[in-house]
């Protein structure tokens, strides 16, 4: 009959430091945030009277005024993203090596083979190439 009881006494005690336990970690986490929070708030008064004047937009308006005098060619960009992948199946097709019997041909076909391989995503360069090979190799696209 003791050991009943003191095996109860035992679980009880248990259970209070378990909850002890989590009743300080709970404090800890929560005096954590609290100070957390004063630093955020002393940084933001801080920048705040230094007379940092620099609103959250004026930034990308900096970055659009450099971006419009930048020379990107805008039309090339996007035909590069859309239309070289189509463009460069069509060219390795029609241009590759294997299909010229005469030697000459074929010489001059690798090599704008070796181009279209090597700037297959440059849509201006592809359709430079596509020229090339129309004039050069009598190659008649549909």
């Amino acid at each position: 009959m003791k050991n009943i009881l003191l095996q109860v006494k035992a679980d009880s005690v248990v259970t209070e430091t378990i909850s002890n336990t989590d009743a300080t970690t709970f404090s800890i986490w929560f005096w954590v945030a609290i100070i957390e929070f004063f630093i955020i708030v002393f940084l933001f008064l801080k920048l705040k009277k230094k007379g940092n004047d620099l609103k959250f937009g004026d930034l990308s308006k900096d970055k659009m005024r450099n971006a419009k005098k930048s020379d990107v060619d805008m039309d090339n960009l996007m035909n590069s993203i859309n239309g070289s992948k189509d463009l460069y199946k069509e060219l390795s097709r029609t241009c590759h090596p294997d299909r010229f019997i005469n030697a000459d041909k074929q010489k001059l076909a690798e090599e704008i083979f070796q181009d279209i391989s090597k700037h297959k995503r440059d849509f201006k360069k592809l359709t430079e190439l596509k020229e090339r090979a129309i004039t050069e190799l009598n190659i008649n696209f549909k």
